[in-house]
């Protein structure tokens, strides 16, 4: 990133880090892009107080601690369970039976009002956006609009505002003092746009970035994947199949095992509220020589490293982060053609964009697999279409913080 101004002071808030998921591994890639520039001071408030182990924060961002009882609140009780004391998770216990009681926004605001942050800054940014269909979950635009004083607001958006629950009743009252609302795609843009055309002046696009020496960092010597000698196939998603589809990573699977193609192995790396369901059917189908669920992992990128092709099977997306990580390590990537894909992925040169199927999905692996010379040999596009990719978020996130 290129010098920014001289001691420009920039809060970030988000709800909680698990260790796990885009938006998590956007905001510690815009952290560490920043913190290669001497211009910028950095402050970061987990407003639900949970950090994963497994997450690493660099060490010139000052963390300021959230509220123990949105933690409670907030986090699942299976994390608490790994770093907490006995007291402390019966504590979580109630404190979740009030949230069903009396609902999370009641809480959220008794907890606000004793999280005023006293320092001033050039801009606060909302990374971790709030979800309005359903249960309403969040907090963190409430914390940087009641509890910060900065000279502009930011909002993130990560994913197609309507999946949310945005309606233009909803955002015209809850965007209302933002001075901009970021949408990580052109496509998410448009749709914000169109359920609130009142805010286009106010909405921008900044797509999601990564931290390429990071990642170098993070490449390993050793494959993740057993010498077998087959093709191997790469999914990295959250278990949740109703965006993520994975139930289509299964067909193509009874479909390898149907046709007796014993060439190609599939790893699912993830964890989610889906996962056993879909590690139970997978049982069923007796798919063990063909797939594997390996759940979560801290570092997903030497699976990526060392993957044939990696193969992502959504309905949605608002601009992934997985896809664009398995094209910095060079690998090719079948994708659904969800609106931001295209932005992305470009056929023949850095992977190809199929139906939203499970059969386009299938047809296309069989077809490349066939023909895997040519695919190793898209290596080096792959690694280049991600390099300019990142460029141009990191001038846009640039461009925004100093307009």
């Amino acid at each position: 990133m290129k010098r920014g101004i001289a001691l420009m002071k920039i809060l970030f808030s988000v709800v909680v880090l698990k260790g796990i998921g885009g938006i998590e591994s956007s905001l510690l890639n815009i952290l560490n892009n920043l913190c290669c520039d001497t211009g910028y001071v950095i402050d970061l408030c987990v407003i639900g107080n949970y950090i994963s182990p497994t997450t690493v924060i660099p060490g010139n961002v000052h963390v300021i601690q959230g509220n123990r009882i949105l933690e409670y609140a907030c986090s699942e009780l299976k994390d608490l369970k790994k770093n907490k004391s006995r007291s402390q998770i019966i504590m979580a216990v109630l404190v979740k039976c009030l949230k069903k009681a009396i609902g999370y926004k009641r809480i959220l605001n008794f907890c606000l009002k004793s999280m005023k942050n006293k320092e001033k800054y050039d801009v606060a940014i909302s990374f971790s956006n709030d979800k309005f269909n359903g249960e309403y979950i969040g907090g963190s635009d409430d914390y940087i609009l009641r509890c910060c004083d900065a000279q502009r607001k930011i909002a993130w958006i990560h994913n197609d505002a309507r999946q949310h629950g945005m309606t233009k009743e909803i955002c015209l009252a809850h965007y209302k003092d933002f001075d901009y609302v970021v949408n990580v795609s052109e496509g998410c843009k448009k749709i914000f746009d169109e359920i609130v055309p009142e805010y286009k002046g106010k909405s921008k696009v900044v797509t999601n970035t990564l931290n390429l020496m990071g990642i170098e960092k993070r490449k390993s010597g050793t494959s993740p994947y057993k010498s077998n000698g087959k093709i191997n196939l790469l999914t990295v998603a959250r278990m949740d199949n109703q965006q993520k589809r994975i139930d289509r990573v299964l067909d193509c699977c009874r479909k390898f095992k149907e046709e007796k193609i014993n060439n190609v192995f599939w790893t699912v790396v993830g964890d989610g509220p889906d996962f056993e369901m879909l590690k139970k059917q997978a049982a069923q189908f007796e798919l063990d020589d063909y797939l594997v669920f390996v759940g979560r992992k801290s570092n997903a990128i030497p699976y990526m490293q060392y993957a044939d092709l990696f193969v992502q099977t959504s309905d949605y997306e608002a601009y992934s982060m997985v896809l664009i990580e398995a094209l910095s390590v060079g690998c090719p990537c079948i994708c659904t053609n969800y609106e931001s894909a295209h932005n992305i992925i470009e056929n023949d040169v850095n992977g190809w964009l199929v139906e939203k199927t499970s059969e386009a999905i299938y047809e296309k692996i069989r077809e490349t697999i066939e023909r895997m010379d040519s695919v190793k040999a898209m290596k080096k596009d792959c690694i280049n279409s991600c390099i300019k990719l990142n460029r141009m978020a990191l001038d846009s996130f640039e461009q925004l913080i100093k307009e």
